[in-house]
């Protein structure tokens, strides 16, 4: 089953960390290394580990694989999408989505009773397997200077610790921001949302209408509003919206939570913005497309069809995005004097084809099909 991560904050000082490390290292570190009392303690332990690259190794690895990794790992999955992300998982790389139809309904007959007395009737059952299809690596390097630097001041091995934090992160948490938008991008371009006009004149009142509207109409047995055309609701606990930000920033808040007929405080909560439906950073994992099959690229047509998008509205389960590996590895490079350390994240990235999902569109065509808002 996926479990959440908690979220974590560094509020340990420099002294503190490296007494923390002394506490948990081999018997030969702590005799080597003295504890920090106070902060003219700490150039100290920095002389000691620069002269012994073993021990400074223990440094190096407690430092990253106990702090900075946890940090990384709680940051990754708390991040503005982090909500509808469904957890970690622990094994497995396949995740089975099950799906069972509401039950068929038949007239009353006790003429027929003997011949349905044994029958059996079956549920239909719909299945769609999510497998993980993402699998990469982020390198950052720890050189000899980095750790000496980090003993000059009262806060140096916090600096170390956010350096080697920000690198990873920053990368992470844009490159998951991108796999959220490349799978709305090809939902929508591929018919997988159900397409909603709300007029191509920009009137918010027109547009207010027709999201109030949609958003009641979830929650409502339904079968148009989800990729295999199964009965379902989505009440509205459950319904996230993703906002173009500059769409967004015409609406006040109050007029928007009213629109979605939601009070201020659930409404903000649920609401994610996004820079735009029209453009993708393709560059990004060109080479990972040259290499593997994990991503497609975007195409110019594919986001020429999304010029009108303006938002979706999702039910939380449509997005299905698992961790499935965030590790640290790492081994020091003796002739170069530093350390390589590689965080390994694999992810299952795929869409729910059983949950409502409804794009808007500023658009002047009374109804939409998903087959006609998509690329032919």
């Amino acid at each position: 089953m996926p479990r959440r991560n908690a979220i974590n904050t560094l509020n340990a000082s420099t002294i503190d960390i490296i007494n923390t490390i002394r506490d948990n290292a081999s018997l030969e570190y702590q005799q080597s290394v003295p504890e920090v009392t106070k902060t003219e303690d700490i150039p100290k332990v920095g002389e000691v580990l620069y002269g012994y690259p073993a021990l400074a190794n223990q440094f190096i690895n407690a430092l990253v694989n106990r702090i900075a990794l946890v940090r990384i790992n709680s940051a990754t999955f708390n991040n503005a999408y982090g909500q509808l992300k469904k957890g970690y998982l622990e094994f497995g790389e396949t995740v089975e989505e099950v799906f069972v139809s509401i039950t068929k309904v038949r007239e009353f007959s006790a003429e027929k009773a003997g011949k349905r007395e044994l029958a059996r009737s079956l549920p239909d059952v719909k299945t769609a397997f999510h497998t993980m299809n993402w699998r990469v690596q982020y390198p950052v390097t720890i050189q000899d200077e980095d750790l000496r630097m980090a003993f000059l001041s009262a806060t140096g091995v916090q600096d170390l610790i956010a350096k080697i934090i920000n690198s990873v992160m920053t990368a992470v948490e844009y490159d998951e921001y991108l796999l959220f938008k490349y799978l709305i991008i090809k939902a929508v371009s591929h018919g997988k949302m159900y397409p909603v006009a709300i007029g191509a004149s920009g009137d918010m009142k027109e547009a207010a209408v027709q999201f109030r509207g949609v958003s009641n109409d979830l929650t409502f047995m339904k079968t148009k509003y989800n990729e295999m055309g199964v009965h379902t609701v989505t009440p509205k606990a459950d319904q996230y919206i993703i906002m173009d930000s500059f769409f967004n920033a015409k609406y006040d808040v109050n007029v928007l939570a009213s629109a979605f007929n939601m009070d201020k405080t659930d409404f903000m909560g649920r609401l994610m913005l996004i820079d735009d439906f029209t453009t993708f950073d393709n560059d990004r994992f060109a080479t990972i497309r040259e290499n593997s099959t994990m991503i497609e690229e975007v195409t110019s047509d594919e986001l020429a069809l999304m010029q009108d998008v303006k938002a979706i509205l999702v039910d939380k389960e449509f997005f299905q995005v698992y961790d499935n590996q965030n590790r640290m590895t790492d081994t020091y490079v003796a002739s170069g004097e530093y350390w390589n350390y590689f965080y390994n994240v694999w992810k299952t990235v795929s869409s729910s084809p059983f949950s409502n999902a409804v794009v808007f569109i500023a658009s002047d065509t009374a109804d939409y099909t998903p087959e006609a808002f998509a690329v032919t």
